[in-house]
């Protein structure tokens, strides 16, 4: 009876494994822990810890924390209450259906507890930002036939963070490196980071995933290959003997490669099974409903902010691929993303939005208005400076975003109270006229015309070059600057080519530091 009883039991073992070993390999020979293997797996895991952490800093999270909500305040901290021992987490592995080979052993094991049990919180925000992100990523997968799964791949490399950059320098929500970013199209220049464009990335690692896949046909090595190159793969596939998957390869792979395939294992199951922990997604506004469109001239955010009334953070977290918060829109279009009711908005006022404070972001010189006097002295004007008050805006708010004080505002615009209205336009600061006095060309003599046509000729004569007594004449008199606010020495010398160290000399001043407003300073000419 009782060998009975043990044969039946290990028949429906059997039936069991067959079933469940479709997509699951449990605690495979090939994945034995080696040596020191413990701890390659702990430094991997921390690594994830400090980067699922660092989610904080996105700038939707922090947005949310500013106004006081507690997004993650619901979330349980007692999960001993599930059922997570080993073979109900394999049961629940070889129920994803997925192209991706899975396995379940310990090392796979550390990573699901990471994600599903001690990080929640992390993994809450992560369900929060996957809202946005994953829906549009799935689709650019699925053009190309690669495993739409397989975008959890970006809870390892930036935990959904457009402008995370690693040590080594890969950049962007793909961590994509400089060079393999240039392979598969993204521009990196002094103004666009395409890395940094979640659009552009996801449809490039969408391609570069589908080649690796090719090279190696195994989805394992090809996210592998992902994480240390396929140069690397193609090594650890030789030194290994020649298998042909994952866990026949992994001892061979760089160290950190190693715990990356079981990474993405336990970010997958996190994904599929986040509700059976009580993790649900933190509540974070991020703006779902946007759309893009193109810039044919030169743009900065700060003209559409300020236009639109719209979160200077918000446009640039819609469009992290611009380092300068400049679209450099000279020669040809480039994509703008807003809310799509901001969109229509932009589109209705974009004369206004490009003409507003261009002179600031692009052409200063346009600021200078150069005349002459009755005198025949260059007059430099510079005009006044304004501020169209706009709902919401207070005195405050205005004086820090020009760098002055409320009472330098009050006092110029004769205010007696800090109360503004819609539409009234205040003097942010008086323009100053500068006098430039111009000495007369000198009068054409002889002896001068002699140096003058001898200077369009050129000859061989051996004669000595001091041996010519004339010397050209010297324009005559200095040009007067008078300090205002914000002036230093520096930005003056600047202005007219000379160094702080000349200026300072030629005036007697000893303390460059102690201009004083109205003061008058020499510029040699």
């Amino acid at each position: 009876m009782k060998y009975k009883i043990g044969l039946l039991l290990l028949l429906w073992c059997m039936l069991m494994s067959n079933t469940y070993a479709q997509n699951v390999t449990f605690n495979s020979p090939d994945s034995a822990a080696g040596p020191n293997e413990s701890d390659l797996t702990n430094a991997a895991i921390n690594r994830e810890m400090v980067l699922m952490d660092s989610m904080l800093n996105v700038w939707y999270v922090k947005s949310e924390m500013k106004k006081g909500n507690s997004i993650l305040s619901k979330l349980k901290d007692d999960t001993t209450a599930y059922d997570n021992n080993d073979s109900m987490i394999f049961k629940r592995l070889s129920r994803i259906v997925t192209a991706v080979p899975l396995a379940y052993n310990d090392k796979v094991k550390r990573f699901i507890e990471l994600y599903s049990v001690q990080r929640q919180r992390s993994s809450s925000v992560i369900l929060g930002l996957a809202q946005y992100y994953y829906p549009w990523m799935k689709e650019i997968f699925d053009k190309y036939d690669v495993p739409e799964e397989l975008v959890y791949i970006t809870i390892i490399e930036s935990a959904l963070n457009p402008q995370a950059v690693s040590p080594a320098g890969a950049t962007g929500i793909w961590q994509f490196m400089y060079g393999t970013g240039k392979l598969y199209g993204l521009e990196v220049n002094t103004f666009v980071d395409d890395r940094r464009d979640p659009y552009k990335a996801t449809d490039a690692a969408a391609r570069h995933l589908r080649d690796l896949y090719k090279i190696f046909n195994d989805w394992g090595l090809a996210i592998s290959a992902y994480n240390c190159g396929a140069g690397n793969v193609r090594k650890a596939i030789q030194r290994s003997g020649g298998k042909t998957n994952f866990w026949g390869v992994s001892p061979y792979l760089p160290r950190e490669t190693q715990n990356y395939f079981p990474a993405y294992i336990g970010a997958l199951y996190m994904m599929t099974y986040h509700n059976l922990y009580g993790i649900n997604p933190a509540q974070i506004s991020i703006p779902t409903n946007v759309d893009t469109v193109m810039v044919d001239k030169e743009l900065h955010f700060e003209q559409i902010a300020e236009v639109l009334n719209i979160s200077l953070d918000e446009i640039k977290s819609l469009n992290p691929q611009y380092k300068k918060y400049i679209i450099p829109a000279y020669t040809q279009q480039f994509p703008l993303r807003l809310q799509s009711n901001d969109v229509i908005r932009y589109l209705d006022m974009k004369d206004s939005i490009h003409a507003y404070r261009y002179d600031d972001f692009f052409n200063p010189t346009k600021n200078l208005n150069v005349t002459t006097n009755e005198n025949g002295e260059v007059v430099q004007v510079t005009p006044n400076k304004y501020h169209t008050v706009r709902k919401g805006e207070t005195l405050s708010r205005i004086a820090s975003k020009y760098k002055v004080s409320v009472n330098h505002l009050k006092s110029l615009n004769h205010l007696r109270s800090n109360s503004l209205r819609v539409g009234q336009r205040l003097l942010i600061r008086k323009g100053t006229t500068i006098v430039r006095p111009v000495t007369p060309a000198p009068a054409v003599t002889d002896s001068t015309r002699t140096v003058l046509d001898s200077s369009l000729v050129t000859t061989t004569s051996t004669t000595p070059k001091d041996s010519v007594q004339t010397q050209p004449v010297k324009p005559q008199g200095d040009i007067i600057y008078v300090v205002k606010k914000g002036d230093t020495l520096s930005s003056i010398g600047r202005k007219y080519g000379v160094s702080m160290t000349e200026i300072a000399k030629y005036n007697r001043i000893t303390n460059v530091n102690s201009l004083q407003v109205g003061q008058k300073i020499k510029i040699k000419r």
